[in-house]
């Protein structure tokens, strides 16, 4: 299959409306973060991740095994191109330790769009904005959440509010040109650096319109759409870690995988 029916196929199962512009974004954000969850379960059990278009549609649309954000900003980066948007992907750098230092390992798209300038993510995990972010404007409202947006020459500093929390500045955003190659490279890291967060921790991730599903580690953890934490309980087999990625992420990862991930986190919890 090309590429092209493989994009096809991605939007089919999305069902986008006749929406338009901003709206159509919208639209395809919302309904890809409530269908293909953030995973980092292949990371974790030793995977190899091709980001090859047939493999990572195969991977991710048909086989349902979830990934996180080079694989499903490239997906969202090749949908918004077939659909005639002018859009071009990104490197951030994660900002959710407070590092000012911390690596470039963080795929995202810049739309542009009628004169104004977009962030669009559908691959931060649990903190994946569930729309648009305009780069052009001082904060953003989305739902219950306000992001602050700060710009400095070609660097975007993203600062998450929500409700009765404090402040947590999700990423700062390059505008650079970057090309396929550097993405491999970070790519690499991020899923085969023996120090890396996904290869150390355990992350699957849902976002609908009315709440967040995580798990993290050992946790399983739901909020709802105004922020407040409504499940906070523990995973202690790999057939409980299953049923989770089954019926609430909808998932169908290999058994194999769920068991090297699973022994991996337990390991991690008992050291």
């Amino acid at each position: 299959m090309t590429s092209a029916p493989m994009i096809e196929e991605y939007l089919h199962h999305l069902a986008l409306s006749e929406a338009k512009g901003v709206a159509l974004v919208t639209e395809l954000t919302e309904k890809h973060l409530a269908r293909y969850a953030f995973s980092s379960l292949n990371a974790l059990a030793g995977q190899s991740l091709s980001l090859q278009t047939d493999a990572l549609f195969e991977r991710l649309v048909v086989n349902q095994q979830g990934g996180y954000c080079f694989e499903h900003n490239k997906i969202a980066y090749l949908a918004l191109k077939h659909l005639g948007f002018k859009v071009r992907s990104v490197l951030a750098r994660v900002m959710l330790n407070g590092n000012p230092t911390n690596p470039r390992t963080h795929r995202m798209n810049v739309l542009e769009l009628d004169g104004e300038t977009y962030l669009v993510d559908v691959g931060f995990g649990n903190k994946t904005p569930r729309g648009l972010l305009n780069i052009n404007q001082g904060t953003c409202n989305i739902g219950h959440d306000t992001y602050q947006i700060t710009r400095n020459g070609d660097v975007v500093t993203v600062v998450l509010h929500e409700p009765e929390q404090p402040p947590l500045t999700l990423y700062e955003v390059e505008l650079y040109d970057v090309v396929e190659a550097d993405f491999e490279v970070a790519h690499f890291y991020s899923h085969q650096h023996p120090d890396a967060v996904f290869v150390n921790n355990l992350v699957v991730s849902l976002i609908t319109a009315s709440h967040r599903y995580l798990i993290r580690n050992q946790q399983f953890l739901v909020w709802d759409a105004a922020g407040h934490l409504i499940t906070d309980k523990s995973i202690d087999s790999v057939e409980a870690l299953t049923q989770l990625v089954h019926e609430v992420f909808l998932l169908q990862p290999p058994k194999a995988v769920l068991e090297t991930a699973f022994a991996q986190v337990a390991a991690n919890a008992a050291a």
